[in-house]
């Protein structure tokens, strides 16, 4: 059998990396829609996502600033998953939001499994158990597309021997 030259090597090793980019970039749009309608629902119905944040035993303190801040971070993590040069980051603070909110219903389960959900719009529907897996999932995307990126980066930037 004989084996490929460097330079036919090296285009087939960056035509996968652009497609595991492709595949990191869909993840990141999924992301992106998910993030933009969860911080425009929290906008939407600011008055209720703030009553629903008083009535957290964890978040009462602070949850008047947390009603701005929250979706205004979400907003934050729409431009950076939208602007290419910033998308990896955006993916990655994307894990960590995700993270945070998972935490925090684990906690928020174990603790007053009644409260209302304060996400809006479909989320809503969604029991406590049901909102975690859901964020399992996208925490398991996330974390995948990071992996993708930087995957597809080290490939790119071996360059031909």
């Amino acid at each position: 059998m004989k084996s490929k030259s460097p330079d036919i090597a090296f285009q087939e090793s960056y035509l996968k990396s652009d497609n595991v980019i492709f595949i990191a970039d869909i993840i990141s749009g999924i992301l992106l829609l998910l993030f933009l309608y969860t911080s425009l629902s929290k906008l939407a119905y600011h008055g209720t996502f703030k009553n629903v944040l008083k009535a957290s035993p964890l978040l009462h303190p602070v949850a008047g600033l947390l009603a701005w801040l929250l979706p205004a971070i979400e907003i934050a993590v729409v431009i950076l998953l939208f602007i290419p040069s910033t998308r990896k980051k955006g993916v990655f603070a994307s894990s960590v939001l995700i993270s945070a909110f998972t935490i925090y219903l684990f906690y928020m389960l174990a603790v007053t499994p009644n409260l209302p959900c304060s996400c809006g719009g479909v989320l809503s529907m969604l029991s406590w158990r049901q909102h975690i897996i859901f964020n399992l999932v996208f925490i398991v995307l996330s974390l995948l597309a990071i992996h993708l990126y930087k995957r597809a980066m080290s490939r790119k930037s071996g360059g031909p021997p």
